[in-house]
């Protein structure tokens, strides 16, 4: 009960000194709930061990080409393009979080491609988005919400998570998590041929305060994303209290579900501690989500699918660290990319400046049949995704300006 029920009835029986009365006090108890939570997060988060700031790692200019793809901005997310052995990035401008208005506007983002095999000894890229051919869609061929407005404005483009799968007809497609002056998931078509190439179709948009940070395509036009924490405005009480729910591994997001018929619901059974990356089996009926706060990987098993309110069977498997993105491998592991740090330091890799984050990753092999997992590597930097690409593991991160290249672990 809240304190607008409680005085309601006092407000019925008095006169207007009542209810200035009920009001006040109201406000007195949620001022003092605000001042009790603000002191609870800095006591918690000061004895947690995780306010330190994080160094930083040299800038990629001085590492062996051999080992990374640099010259990147925080290539947060990557997919293997379907055509011609492309590699997909999802680049995403970070915002130092003490910033405000005054800092101006974000520097914008950006979809790049990036060919898997070096050519006479060069690593090609090619920006798909923003792009003007990119941006120019066949209006009546459109996919997602008729509503959506159209394509995103270039200059605060901020793609996050990335999906790589198959859109409606069964043209290749990609899903992206878009912030900026806008929250949606933009759909791009794939264009086919050996050279890569995006077309904007549509978008889906984020209702009330949803916080997308991951998506995956069912196939038949539908899509989940995982909807990881209340949309934040500002650095306040807010998102201190939030932070403290992760740190405790409490509830604070879940995973929505989205169709052309019948627009967003909730999965029953997905609530989770900051749910960050997302995967779905080929058919499906089978939904794996990443729990950033609660450091494990869970199963969202449903046996006839995900519409009308299914109720699935949920397991779960942990894994070290901090678990955010999931891509599949060939043979049909879950590869996840895991940061090695306290909540707080992690978040603070956004003050990095120049070269990467000086925080601990790992990367985690899942055999989803029985949910084992086995940790394959682990070093230094804000790692957010693990991508097999033939016999390498390419890894990506969230705060820094490179793709790391690891050899396949068999």
């Amino acid at each position: 009960m809240d304190s607008s029920q409680l005085y309601s009835g006092a407000r019925g029986r008095s006169a207007r000194g009542g209810s200035e009365i009920g009001e006040r006090v109201g406000a007195m108890r949620r001022s003092s709930e605000m001042r009790r939570a603000l002191v609870l997060s800095i006591l918690v988060l000061a004895t947690s061990g995780c306010l330190g700031m994080p160094g930083s790692l040299p800038p990629c200019d001085s590492w062996s080409a051999d080992h990374a793809i640099c010259g990147l901005m925080n290539p947060e997310d990557l997919g293997s393009l379907p055509h011609g052995g492309w590699v997909v990035v999802s680049e995403m401008h970070l915002a130092d979080p003490r910033a405000g208005e005054e800092a101006g506007p974000f520097l914008p983002g950006r979809l790049t491609a990036i060919r898997s095999r070096e050519t006479d000894g060069k690593i090609e890229r090619r920006q798909l988005f923003p792009n003007e051919w990119a941006e120019a869609a066949t209006e009546t061929n459109r996919w997602g919400d008729p509503g959506c407005e159209g394509p995103p404005s270039s200059e605060d483009f901020q793609p996050h998570g990335i999906d790589v799968g198959m859109g409606p007809e069964g043209r290749s497609a990609l899903a992206v998590v878009t912030h900026g002056f806008r929250e949606v998931i933009d759909l791009f078509e794939i264009a086919a041929g050996s050279e890569p190439a995006l077309a904007w179709r549509g978008c889906v948009e984020m209702l009330g305060e949803m916080s997308a940070n991951d998506v995956a395509l069912l196939g038949d036009g539908s899509l989940v994303v995982t909807n990881m924490i209340p949309r934040l405005e500002s650095v306040g009480v807010k998102a201190i209290w939030i932070m403290l729910k992760i740190r405790l591994g409490l509830h604070t997001g879940s995973v929505l579900h989205w169709s052309p018929s019948g627009g967003w619901s909730e999965l029953q059974k997905s609530q989770a501690s900051a749910p960050n990356g997302i995967a779905t089996s080929a058919d499906g009926h089978v939904v794996y989500v990443a729990e950033w706060g609660g450091g494990a990987v869970y199963r969202l098993r449903f046996a006839g699918g995900l519409r009308g309110g299914a109720i699935p069977l949920r397991d779960e498997v942990a894994v070290e660290g901090h678990p955010s993105q999931l891509t599949w491998t060939a043979d049909g592991r879950l590869l996840v990319g895991a940061q090695r740090a306290g909540p707080i330091k992690v978040v603070s890799c956004g003050r990095i400046e120049a070269g990467g984050c000086d925080i601990g990753y790992s990367v985690t092999s899942i055999e989803v049949d029985d949910l084992v997992a086995t940790k394959v590597a682990e070093g230094r930097g804000a790692v957010s995704v693990a991508l097999e690409v033939d016999d390498e593991i390419w890894l990506g991160v969230f705060a820094g300006d490179s793709v790391t290249r690891l050899p396949k672990v068999e």
